[in-house]
């Protein structure tokens, strides 16, 4: 903003900042004897450092850029050419995140020591998050080692790797992490996180971190820099508009810790009190990391390419840019948007013409869009695409573009299952206690066939004197002549009432597949290659289709295959003799049902084709026995089940069984051996474990475990642990639920089971 108040402000907490720094680089609160070595203290000396440096690029304060090499060289002086690594400090997906402040501050310094600091701690990774070989194996970000949010920072040390080395490994596998995430973990909102991590279930009612959201927003302008791809600032749009704006409070005064897809709003400073110190009770991680949301703009609203410069965000506002000759050009964005699709953008080069292209983004979400170059019309206009003005460019030239407002919809899943999200342009729409004559319970479904009737009653730019007028309120028919008001999903709860941003729905379509198999990135060869695909089997599917396509916006299909009625299909070397090799593909499924079709979630999976590569051996599909039945093993001496399939089995001992029968039992050390079957992607409402069970010893200080369904952190269907020499029955889905504990004795054999049966979960001893 150029403000000469905020300027000031940051000036005198740089220079209060520095002045606390040791004389040997040191830049945080710990003891001399625990400098570096644990308390994610790296982690902070990471933001620091990036802090400084984004001070150093704006005001040439070289102060800043001092501290900042002072601090990444106590780093090298303690993990360089030492025993001790960074893998030692522990936490390491906080800690080793100062790979990305190194990247940068090699960038701008050039000093090799960086470069070899960045070098040891991806060596480091192999014990811990392992970012750059699951990415290049194409791993889902959510089953890699560590997906929690914090990740994403250590994803951006592969960024600054891909532009210091020019090596593709690098680039390919954040690439890749990326697509995963936006496929399988963005929420409705634009968030990122399910209990401050990737689950890959973008449905999950789970705490919508906001530090998740501002990492998710920092990688996807790192993602926009390296690719131009448009469909990620339309992903940067969304985030912008509903996550980050929906969580801050409309008065400035707080922002949240979680922003829920459905729920009520609450202050980081009561969800997160822990971190309130003397003096600065409402500061906290979220509600200082929150606002850089709202910066990021200057980041990727407008920006330069190599031959001229890329308009992505259609806000209001005066933009002055240069040229990549330094040409210094101005922009003027003349709009009401997002509350409007009516968008003028003013060019002014000076005094004299300049020659140059300006590609403008057409938003994916935009199906009809019109623009016009100084009163005249342009064709050739796409949705999810640029389209590019090469010309002179004079004083006061414009370029006008009508964006498509009209509802849409995205079905839901899961948790969401039966209800559908509502978008006006880039706009989340959502139900809000305070704006209805009912509470959430009795709202009324939403008739998709009348999306066209809804009445845009109040559109507006705040209200000084009400900061909790909403931005957008419409009015949507429901069955029966009744009325839903809808509101921004960002003024939705701002007055501590209940809001939704899933809505019951009637006559939907089938919920969004998400394309499994082949991973995307990945290399298909010879022979027979499944195509796999994850959705939700019920009432509104009636079939597939699946569609391979040479190019990414599917205007051209290569392969149809129609009327598929599994979730899986198989391809031969007939029907691949249409591939090339060394070119992306891409593929998409269409879920089809009696009320509408819904394409799979975007964006689609790509794969290449190698014809001199065998292609891997997929898993047969997981199939189920009778009344249910997923896995029978007696495990009389060996693992191997009379039903369902074994994936792993550690080392194990034999034992003699319940009826002392010798190498009737398997046994295992309670440490590091277990046995581990396959259990299906979706879990019923109604599931059961039954088994026989000898303790040989309790666990001390810690929770023993005979049985678990776990997925990922706090997704775990069903468990049944020892814990104080008791047995529980226990469920983690958000929240723990657990049975009572019963006394469990040592050496003896009983017979188990845990029951699930609805909303009830049983344990029988």
């Amino acid at each position: 903003t150029d403000s000469p108040a905020l300027r000031a402000s940051v000036s005198n907490f740089v220079a209060a900042l520095i002045a606390t720094q040791a004389e040997d680089g040191y830049l945080g609160p710990f003891p001399r004897s625990q400098r570096l070595l644990g308390n994610w203290d790296l982690w902070g000396h990471y933001h620091v450092i990036e802090g400084l440096l984004l001070w150093y690029e704006r005001t040439g304060d070289l102060t800043a850029l001092l501290a900042c090499r002072r601090a990444a060289d106590l780093v090298c002086r303690t993990y360089l050419d030492q025993p001790r690594r960074i893998f030692d400090a522990g936490s390491p997906e906080m800690n080793m995140a100062i790979i990305h402040g190194l990247g940068q501050l090699y960038r701008v310094t050039g000093e090799p020591r960086y470069l070899r600091m960045m070098r040891e701690i991806v060596k480091d990774w192999e014990r811990a998050g392992d970012y750059l070989r699951t990415g290049v194996r194409g791993v889902e970000f959510y089953a890699t080692p560590r997906p929690r949010w914090e990740s994403l920072h250590d994803l951006q040390g592969l960024v600054e790797l891909w532009r210091i080395t020019g090596e593709p490994q690098y680039r390919d596998a954040f690439v890749h992490h990326w697509r995963s995430m936006v496929r399988w973990d963005r929420h409705n909102t634009g968030a990122f996180s399910s209990g401050e991590q990737a689950t890959g279930n973008p449905y999950s009612p789970a705490a919508i971190e906001t530090c998740c959201t501002i990492a998710w927003m920092a990688v996807s302008v790192d993602m926009l820099r390296l690719t131009g791809e448009p469909r990620v600032a339309d992903e940067l749009e969304l985030a912008t508009l509903n996550a980050a704006l929906g969580a801050q409070h409309p008065s400035g005064r707080w922002w949240t810790y979680n922003t829920p897809m459905d729920g009520v709003r609450e202050a980081s400073a009561h969800t997160i009190v822990f971190q309130a110190r003397a003096g600065t009770p409402e500061l906290n991680c979220c509600s200082v990391n929150g606002p850089r949301s709202l910066g990021m703009l200057s980041d990727w609203a407008v920006m330069a390419d190599a031959d001229g410069l890329v308009v992505n965000w259609h806000g209001p506002g005066d933009y002055h840019v240069k040229l990549g000759d330094g040409t210094p050009v101005r922009l003027q964005c003349e709009t009401d948007f997002p509350l409007s699709g009516q968008v003028k953008w003013t060019v002014r080069p000076g005094r004299r013409s300049l020659q140059f292209p300006i590609r403008f983004r057409v938003p994916g979400w935009s199906r009809h869009t019109a623009v016009r170059l100084n009163g005249k019309a342009l064709r050739g206009i796409h949705a999810g695409s640029y389209f590019e003005c090469h010309r002179h460019w004079k004083e006061r030239d414009t370029v006008e573009i009508d964006l498509d407002m009209s509802l849409r919809f995205v079905p839901g899943d899961r948790e969401a299952a039966g209800k559908v999200s509502l978008y006006r342009g880039p706009i989340l729409l959502a139900y809000d206690q305070r704006n209805n004559d009912f509470d959430e319970a009795d709202m009324p479904r939403v008739d998709l066939k009348r999306l066209r009737d809804a009445r845009v009653i109040h559109q507006a730019k705040r209200d000084r004197g009400n900061v909790l007028a909403p931005w957008l309120l419409l009015d949507l028919p429901t069955p029966g002549n009744g009325r839903l008001r809808l509101c921004d999903f960002a003024s939705a709860g701002a007055s501590g009432t209940h809001y939704r941003s899933w809505l019951p729905a009637t006559d939907l379509p089938p919920p969004p597949p998400i394309t499994r198999t082949p991973a995307d990135g990945a290399t298909v060869g010879a022979g027979k290659t499944t195509f796999r695909w994850t959705t939700k089997t019920n009432s509104s599917l009636t079939d597939y289709q699946l569609i391979i396509s040479a190019s990414p916006d599917f205007s051209d299909s290569l392969i149809e295959l129609d009327h598929l009625k599994r979730p899986r299909v198989e391809f031969g070397d007939a029907a691949k003799k249409q591939l090339k090799p060394d070119r992306w593909y891409y593929w998409r499924v269409i879920a089809r049902g009696p009320y509408g079709k819904t394409p799979s979630v975007e964006p689609s999976a790509r794969f290449r084709f190698d014809p001199t590569k065998a292609s891997v051996a997929e898993e047969a599909e997981l199939e189920v026995g009778p009344d249910g039945l997923v896995v029978q093993a007696s495990l009389r001496g060996d693992p191997k089940p009379q039903f369902g399939r074994l994936k792993r089995a550690s080392e194990f001992a034999t034992a003699n069984g319940p009826d002392g029968s010798p190498d009737g039992a398997i046994r295992l050390n309670g440490r590091d051996q277990m046995l581990v079957y396959a259990l299906p992607d979706e879990f019923a409402e109604d599931v059961t474990v039954s088994l026989w069970v000898r303790l040989l010893a309790s666990p001390e200080k810690r929770v023993g475990q005979i049985f678990s369904a776990w997925a990922v952190s706090m997704d775990d269907p069903l468990r049944l642990t020892i814990d104080n020499g008791k047995l529980f029955a226990r469920i983690e889905a958000r929240n723990g639920y657990s049975t009572k504990g019963v006394p469990i004795g040592i050496g003896e054999w009983h017979h188990v089971a845990a029951v699930k049966s609805g909303p009830l979960l049983k344990l029988f001893l």
